[in-house]
């Protein structure tokens, strides 16, 4: 039975909001600070290696954004701190979660995109969803994202980027918030951290979202009949973290559940629309241990990833007459485990040597359409359970000589099913001075098929193809950076070639969607990404450019859905004492016959020592952005992003 969302339960955690926005503690918030430091000493990134170093120093085109600082800008989801990152667009898809494209890359189910949480690979295992509503906002410190396949460290789902959310530690002091809007909008957040010794802490966070959406009509054509309906697309969701660290050992647990609301347009009567809802529920556990030299780490990790959704299609057959899509065992059999290793070795000044090995096991339960008045019996076994291996194990040595840094290392994927691939990895970076750096960067990603594009069986729907073939990226960089005190400068071009690239399409043959190994494509492009701060101000710009975006072509069949250009500016100043006004634009550029669009955010916060107020003006122009639709199926239909909307909230730090 599809879950329903308790919003009863929400009182616990507003309960630790209120009594954060009474206390009496006086204590300066911490992250206010961030001002002081210049941008050389805040953005270091680790998604790209084994250990921190500087964005001009890690052999990866890699971007980081602080939490507060897009905050200020007029951010208020994780959705929206993605999209700042250039050459990616976060987007409304027409099933409801949030779609992915990085370098024009994505999947309707974000199966070319890997999420990590703190490091920690996190993904759904049948459909590749990712937990883009299961992180607590106030637990966010920064995202880091490498565009493109930039590492080895990371196997299956990051052949298009790497999506790295970096959770608060320990010194960040302790936040709650509560935000009201339009629409019915409430999201509260908390993050807590205590010492429990010397040695230890233990810290929690949490949130609760409600958000009844906005209505939405669509049309859609078919041969003899033209279907018109509205649809309210909405938003509720509840997350929790618990992280417990003792001198080198780490445990995480995290859990979450969320609903949305969109709509399904391939499998219809013809008579109305078929709203799409999605029940999700996930929950990972993660420890690992660290043994530290002079000159080496050992480094061994576990963790057991649940993750699973039921699919409520309304009005499949008929007017109010509808069906569940759901895993049996209420998705029991839905998880990952993964086991591994790793040795970082300094052999000397110059050598640097790191080495990994991991197995993951990926378990799938049988995946039914049920009628919603009656779950006892399915009416269609859509794909059968299942468990496949993949063991992986990764080797890099990095060698510098005065200005010259040269990287060599190689990842080996041995796929159940499909079989086992080398991917190299080679970098070489010159340091021109202290300050700057240029890049030549060559990398390759491999992402095996998940069980949704190889077994599915939904007739007149989607189909699976059993004889498909893992998905090579190749990506080569150039890149000059820039860092010093108070300027961030990446410039780079790059070049992406694409093998057995999996692809989403209608089959006449079929009469459904299916997945075909046709993209064997060559595209390039350009990006920019630009940090500036003051004292008292920030200035965030950066803007990528697609050669083949938005252009119709046999060989490169998902070009059309991408824009040639898009760009994000944002901008914080502090006005006298407590003032801070700040706001941000999106522009996403044309693509599928779809004009282009900006979206506009204004934000301001009045900072006190222990409280901040704040007021955020979403989309100020009331731009109709629409998306295409990336489920490929035979209607035109886009989805689209909520209009106008005003939210205020207050914060707390104590």
């Amino acid at each position: 039975m599809p879950r329903t969302f308790n919003t009863k339960n929400t009182f616990p955690l507003f309960t630790v909001i209120l009594s954060g926005l009474v206390s009496t503690h006086s204590i300066a918030n911490a992250q206010q600070s961030l001002f002081d430091l210049s941008l050389e000493e805040l953005l270091n990134v680790s998604v790209a290696s084994s250990r921190s170093e500087s964005v001009i120093d890690t052999p990866a085109i890699v971007s980081r954004y602080n939490r507060e600082d897009l905050e200020l800008m007029g951010v208020t989801n994780l959705r929206e701190m993605f999209n700042f990152i250039p050459g990616v667009i976060s987007q409304e898809s027409l099933p409801g979660w949030s779609s992915v494209q990085i370098r024009g890359i994505d999947e309707a189910f974000n199966q070319k995109v890997l999420f990590l949480l703190d490091g920690i690979p996190y993904h759904q295992p049948s459909h590749s969803l990712i937990p883009m509503e299961g992180v607590p906002w106030e637990s966010i410190l920064h995202v880091e994202v490498i565009r493109g396949p930039g590492a080895i460290f990371h196997g299956t789902q990051a052949s298009g980027g790497v999506f790295n959310v970096v959770t608060k530690q320990s010194l960040e002091g302790n936040t709650a918030s509560l935000r009201v809007g339009e629409g019915q909008l409430i999201q509260g957040s908390t993050y807590i951290n205590t010492a429990l010794s010397d040695k230890s802490n233990i810290s929690f966070a949490a949130e609760v979202r409600t958000d009844d959406g906005f209505e939405q009509n669509y049309v859609e054509k078919f041969p003899d009949v033209v279907v018109s309906d509205t649809v309210k697309r909405k938003l509720e969701k509840k997350s929790a973290m618990v992280r417990f660290n003792y001198n080198d050992v780490r445990v995480l647990f995290q859990t979450f559940e969320s609903t949305t609301v969109g709509i399904n347009d391939g499998y219809t009567n013809e008579v109305t629309l078929q709203p799409f809802v999605t029940d999700s529920k996930g929950y990972l556990i993660h420890a690992e241990n660290t043994w530290q030299t002079d000159n080496s780490e050992i480094k061994v990790f576990a963790d057991y990833n649940h993750y699973t959704f039921d699919l409520t299609l309304k009005n499949l057959f008929g007017a109010g007459v509808d069906a569940v899509a759901q895993k049996e065992n209420d998705g029991d059999d839905d998880y990952r485990i993964r086991i591994g290793a790793s040795f970082d070795y300094k052999y000397s000044d110059s050598v640097d040597i790191v080495s990994g090995i991991e197995n993951e096991t990926r378990s799938v339960g049988s995946y039914g359409l049920y009628p919603f008045s009656d779950q006892s019996s399915a009416l269609l076994t859509l794909f059968d359970a299942d468990k496949i291996d993949e063991l992986s194990a990764y080797s890099q040595v990095s060698y510098t000589q005065q200005n010259w840094r040269v990287l060599i290392g190689a990842r080996y994927t041995d796929n159940e099913l499909n079989g086992a691939k080398v991917t190299p990895r080679l970098a070489l970076v010159y340091k021109l001075d202290e300050h700057q750096s240029i890049k030549v960067l060559y990398s390759t990603g491999f992402n095996s098929p998940n069980p949704t594009q190889t077994r599915i069986n939904l007739p007149g729907d989607v189909t699976g193809n059993t004889e498909l073939n893992a998905e090579v990226v190749k990506a080569t960089d150039i890149a000059y950076s820039y860092s010093k005190d108070n300027i961030l400068l990446v410039a780079n071009v790059y070049h992406l070639q694409a093998e057995d690239f999996i692809i989403r399409r209608f089959d006449e043959a079929l009469n459904s969607v299916s997945f075909f190994n046709e993209g064997n494509y060559e595209r390039r492009g350009a990006e920019l990404d630009l940090q500036y701060t003051q004292q008292n101000s920030k200035f965030f710009a950066n803007l990528a450019y697609q050669q083949q975006g938005n252009n119709y072509s046999l060989s490169d069949p998902d070009a059309f859905r991408i824009p040639k250009m898009t760009m994000s500016i944002g901008f914080t100043q502090k006005l006298g004492g407590i003032h801070n006004i700040g706001g941000n634009v999106s522009h996403i550029g044309e693509r599928q016959n779809l004009d282009s669009y900006n979206l506009v955010n204004v934000n301001y916060t009045a900072k006190f020592k222990q409280y901040e107020l704040f007021v955020t003006a979403k989309n100020l122009l009331d731009e109709k952005a629409l998306n295409p639709n990336n489920t490929a199926q035979l209607s035109e239909l886009v989805a689209p992003n909520e209009g106008m909307k005003l939210l205020a909230g207050v914060k707390v730090n104590f």
